[in-house]
């Protein structure tokens, strides 16, 4: 009888799994939020970890990954118009309607808005919220009671720097630079796919040598050559910084892992040489 019983829960557990909701996600530290928020789900990343979405190209192996997905969680067509056109009738959740429009970028036909979403402490709750709401999951209270912990962490720690300057090779920290009032100075490059001029070099070079900014930050998406030109012969800390979180595992997420490693490299390139 205790052999039966066993047998029929394995039973349920096997068909559970079978049934868990598989859910693609665009990009992976968004992935990372979703697997965080609901370790139940099957989550995957679109794009891989180590590659800038700037640059994806779809191929025909994820096509096949977005059919055989039960949704698709991305940006929306003004960020990923890749994705807007194999979409079709695929079951989504589009994130761009929370994107906040007084954040953009500047580009050659205009400005867009900043697409760096899960950069924004105030919109991971909404992006919960509208996942939750649109698979019919259950509100991940654990998750949002340590997220709000690790803000007041955050804000505390980062409070006496809110007068230190910095660099950004990349422009995808302005959601950080708001929330916690921080002193971006200059950004290398508006639009990473776009040459930098040798005038906008050379006036970063200058900045870096004036002492104002304490570090330069640096991504491993964008191993640009010209990243050694502005700061060769020049006493400035270079800091290594992933906006992607690209080196946390989807399958065994911690999304605030994820933000205490970016809290830990500014908090690295504030401190006193």
């Amino acid at each position: 009888m205790l052999g039966r019983v066993v047998g029929f829960l394995l039973l349920i557990l096997c068909a559970a799994q079978v049934h868990a909701q598989q859910v693609l996600v665009s990009i992976h530290p968004l992935a990372l939020l979703v697997k965080t928020a609901w370790p139940e789900l099957q989550v995957s990343a679109l794009v891989a970890p180590n590659q800038s979405p700037h640059d994806f190209t779809m191929r025909p192996s994820d096509r096949k990954r977005i059919y055989n997905a039960d949704s698709v969680v991305w940006l929306g067509e003004e960020f990923e118009p890749y994705l807007a056109k194999v979409l079709g009738d695929q079951p989504n959740i589009d994130l761009g309607g929370l994107v906040d429009p007084s954040h953009h970028r500047e580009h050659d036909h205009g400005d867009v808005h900043d697409p760096h979403l899960w950069l924004n402490p105030d919109a991971v709750f909404p992006i919960l919220d509208l996942v939750q709401n649109t698979l019919g999951l259950s509100e991940p209270e654990l998750f949002k009671k340590r997220f709000q912990l690790w803000q007041i962490k955050a804000q505390r720690q980062l409070y006496p720097y809110s007068k230190v300057g910095f660099v950004s090779y990349h422009d995808a920290f302005h959601y950080w630079v708001d929330t916690f009032n921080l002193n971006q100075l200059a950004m290398v490059a508006s639009h990473p796919e776009q040459p930098v001029g040798t005038r906008h070099v050379s006036h970063i070079r200058t900045l870096l040598a004036s002492g104002k900014a304490q570090c330069l930050f640096v991504e491993p998406q964008f191993n640009a050559p010209i990243v050694n030109k502005l700061h060769q012969g020049l006493d400035i800390k270079v800091v290594n910084i992933d906006p992607m979180g690209s080196t946390h595992q989807i399958d065994n997420a911690n999304f605030l892992e994820f933000y205490d490693e970016l809290l830990g490299q500014f908090l690295y390139c504030f401190a006193p040489n």
